[in-house]
């Protein structure tokens, strides 16, 4: 194993640990039980900026199967899949791409709409979290107050994008 692929999978492994930190930290409650802001998703954007779609599934995969046996909460393979989906869709929007607000606002709409809004709901139903699809509207409404906060974010870190790639090569 060549020193860059070394390198690489540290890196990934940084971003692993990052997110399951950030995941659990980085959690700020506007409405308790409600609306929640977290910023869980900025190291599995990174990897999708940084590494691709593929390393950035790898990189969301893997913190979630983690993260759910580290925080001792009941392990769902559909919250995976969101997570999974989420960093291949960082991973096809940010990847080898400038930091062009349509990119950015486009990958992050995918995330809260497909992954959070409805995959999200669709499995806390399916675990008898939630009693009604009403429930969607909810999450698409704290979706809708979050996403600007998200893309922002996201914007920022595109910004520093080669400071990034320098890091990692």
């Amino acid at each position: 194993m060549n020193a860059s692929r070394v390198k690489k999978l540290a890196a990934m492994g940084m971003l692993v640990a990052l997110n399951i930190i950030m995941a659990e930290v980085c959690k700020f409650p506007i409405v308790p039980k409600v609306l929640e802001l977290s910023f869980g998703f900025v190291p599995v954007a990174l990897a999708g900026m940084l590494f691709g779609p593929v390393n950035a599934m790898v990189v969301s995969g893997v913190a979630d199967v983690v993260g759910a046996i580290l925080a001792g909460v009941e392990f769902f393979p559909g919250y995976t899949l969101s997570a999974v989906l989420s960093g291949l869709f960082y991973g096809l929007t940010l990847h080898k791409q400038d930091a062009k607000f349509f990119r950015i606002a486009l990958g992050q709409l995918l995330v809260s709409v497909v992954c959070y809004s409805f995959f999200n709901t669709l499995w806390a139903y399916v675990m008898g979290y939630g009693r009604t699809w009403q429930y969607v509207l909810t999450r698409l409404t704290v979706n809708a107050i979050a996403y600007p906060v998200y893309v922002a974010v996201l914007y920022l870190l595109m910004r520093y994008r080669k400071t990034f790639e320098r890091a990692v090569k």
